[in-house]
């Protein structure tokens, strides 16, 4: 009977003791990730959304053919260098060297044009980029089709998610992140023929729940829009400049000053 008890507070002093040393590495786990951002150069990554030859207005959700070549242009003639998003994180992660004045180029929502008239401008500055599609619209008028997006694909941009039919996620319940992350997912990777890791949120909206489902679905990293970071997951909470039509080169230059260098 002495035995049994002596027994029994040897595995409670053993679980105790195992719980501290999981505490103590979750602990210095927390503050490694969150050093990751504080030791690290923030690297400017830009969001795209539609792109007409003559939008008749020039925003943040809309540019034209002409203002989206000259702000390519600034960046190349400036000496930026295209990056993407498994270089991003390597660089985060391990500190793994970039080419100079690093920048990373994303496109949303799936719009056509990003085909026919973003990844022209694209190839002529020799830049690469990642697209983050809807899947609802995939061949529908105005939108990509499959085939578009495995050319993309095939030349060396990156195919990411961007959910079915863009929900704020951070209301999704049961099912719907089946919907909206799951089936996406698997279709691009089918269209693609290769892994789709990284994710952007729809609206730029966020939450824990969510960084916690697009882990359990092999989701390395996700890109918001412009708002403040999570110390704790910094990688699934990459900002991103909403760039407006209606800047010049030289004025994209100074935003993207303002928001990367001075902001956290």
């Amino acid at each position: 009977m002495k035995f049994i008890c002596f027994l029994s507070l040897f595995l409670i002093f053993c679980d105790l003791k195992n719980d501290s040393v999981i505490s103590a590495s979750a602990t210095k786990a927390d503050r490694f990730t969150q050093k990751i951002y504080s030791d690290r150069k923030q690297i400017p990554v830009l969001c795209y959304h539609n792109i007409k030859k003559n939008p008749g207005k020039e925003d943040l959700l809309w540019i034209s053919e002409a203002r989206l070549n000259e702000q390519m242009k600034m960046l190349y003639d400036s000496g930026y260098h295209t990056i993407l998003p498994d270089q991003l994180c390597q660089y985060l992660i391990t500190d793994k060297a970039l080419p100079t004045k690093p920048i990373l180029l994303s496109f949303d929502d799936t719009h056509e044009e990003h085909f026919s008239i973003a990844t022209p401008i694209l190839s002529r500055y020799r830049f690469k980029a990642v697209f983050f599609p809807m899947t609802v619209p995939i061949g529908k008028k105005g939108f990509m089709t499959a085939a578009q997006i495995k050319t993309l694909s095939d030349s060396g941009h990156v195919i990411s998610c961007h959910t079915w039919n863009h929900p704020n996620i951070t209301t999704l319940k049961g099912k719907e992140w089946e919907q909206q992350i799951d089936k996406p997912k698997l279709l691009l990777e089918k269209i693609t023929g290769k892994p789709v890791i990284y994710f952007a949120y729809p609206y730029g909206a966020w939450n824990d729940t969510a960084i916690m489902e697009l882990k359990k679905r092999g989701i390395k990293a996700a890109f918001q829009l412009t708002g403040k970071q999570s110390e704790k997951e910094p990688l699934f909470t990459i900002r991103r400049l909403m760039v407006s039509g209606n800047w010049s080169g030289t004025e994209l230059q100074r935003h993207m000053k303002a928001s990367f260098e001075k902001n956290k």
